[in-house]
């Protein structure tokens, strides 16, 4: 009889399982990074500082970026494609808002002029340079001022029509959208 049930056991089908239930998501399940989990206290403390991480380097004001009459300080902005610039001294500057966190950012500018003389070929002048930036507070940005100088009613009669970039570099090495702009000296 035991030999029985014990064949009768070993051959019935095993009982159906109930459908496994979907895991349960939390608010705090939701904010997993590199194999960790945070709180909603956490995530919420670090919202901020994560969204000027993202937003990276960029300008600290709307006139932040472009071009300024003036040659050591901005005296007055003019755009970042103000156009022909008449006689003068300029300079191309910025002001920017870099993220307190992390180490390593970068700008890197670079300029293009393409030089006409009456009489001469065109002519391309080129330039660039890498600048280390750093968080500077609250209340202003990192100054990059003069990025390069500009002299309107050029000694030498040419016309110079330019366009420079500034890359936001990441830390990681990551390049974000350029800022960009023109210009015109005669």
């Amino acid at each position: 009889m035991l030999l029985i049930a014990l064949f009768a056991g070993c051959s019935s089908a095993p009982p159906e399982c109930p459908e496994c239930p979907e895991p349960i998501v939390t608010e705090s399940s939701k904010h997993e990074a590199a194999d960790h989990v945070l709180s909603d206290w956490e995530a919420e403390l670090l919202a901020e500082p994560l969204d000027d991480l993202r937003a990276g380097i960029r300008p600290f004001h709307p006139e932040g970026f472009g071009v300024c009459r003036g040659i050591q300080r901005c005296e007055e902005f003019l755009g970042a494609d103000p156009g022909l610039l008449p006689s003068g001294d300029y300079m191309i500057y910025a002001e920017l808002r870099v993220p307190q966190l992390g180490t390593g950012w970068k700008a890197d500018f670079d300029l293009h002029c393409d030089i006409q003389k009456e009489g001469v070929d065109t002519r391309p002048y080129d330039y660039d340079r890498s600048y280390e930036v750093a968080y500077s507070g609250p209340n202003r940005g990192y100054r990059l001022a003069p990025m390069m100088r500009i002299k309107s009613a050029e000694p030498d009669g040419a016309l110079r029509d330019c366009t420079y970039t500034l890359t936001p570099i990441r830390p990681d090495g990551e390049a974000a959208e350029a800022l960009s702009g023109s210009y015109t000296t005669y």
